[in-house]
């Protein structure tokens, strides 16, 4: 899998193996959305750093495959053009609060922000699933079906699409 064989504008849930050997349902989470075949996209995700807490890290990269430790990466939408603003904004809805929301974690943050999504602004609905448990059920499955393979860097990564996305 390399950049040329994602969707472009397509929106990823991004998962990677915490430990070695992989555990059950034991995923760091985060989303990305794909721009360019060549340039990359945007990732966005939250992650614990520390005595300071949790951080937002959202930002462009051309390196969405180039983490050891990454399962694949599973297309939930696709984001017409249009949307990519509102897309970046309902991403970041919760970048000032992490630290004063009790059960913060990665995953927390993407059912989160999957719900959002979901739910749409403005009646824009990005993200056409309507069951959020069975989506994250399917990623969960996905996930836990090739995480023995990210330990042990296989090549190439997974790529699936969401049975449930209306994509």
């Amino acid at each position: 899998m390399s950049l040329p064989d994602l969707e472009t504008n397509g929106l990823y849930v991004v998962l990677h193996i915490r430990n070695d050997p992989p555990l059950p349902n034991d995923f760091h989470w985060g989303f990305y959305l794909h721009k360019h075949p060549k340039e990359g996209g945007v990732k966005y995700h939250v992650r614990e750093e520390g005595s300071n807490g949790w951080i937002a890290d959202h930002g462009p990269t051309a390196g969405v495959m180039k983490s050891v430790l990454l399962v694949g990466l599973f297309r939930i939408a696709d984001v017409p053009v249009e949307y990519e603003g509102l897309l970046d904004e309902t991403m970041r809805s919760y970048d000032g609060i992490l630290n004063s929301t009790p059960g913060i974690r990665c995953s927390a943050w993407v059912r989160w922000t999957l719900a959002l999504l979901q739910k749409g602004a403005g009646g824009t609905r990005i993200l056409k699933c309507d069951d959020l448990e069975a989506l994250v059920a399917e990623i969960k499955a996905w996930g836990n079906s090739h995480a023995m393979n990210a330990a042990l860097n296989i090549q190439p990564r997974p790529l699936a699409v969401s049975t449930l996305c209306g994509l």
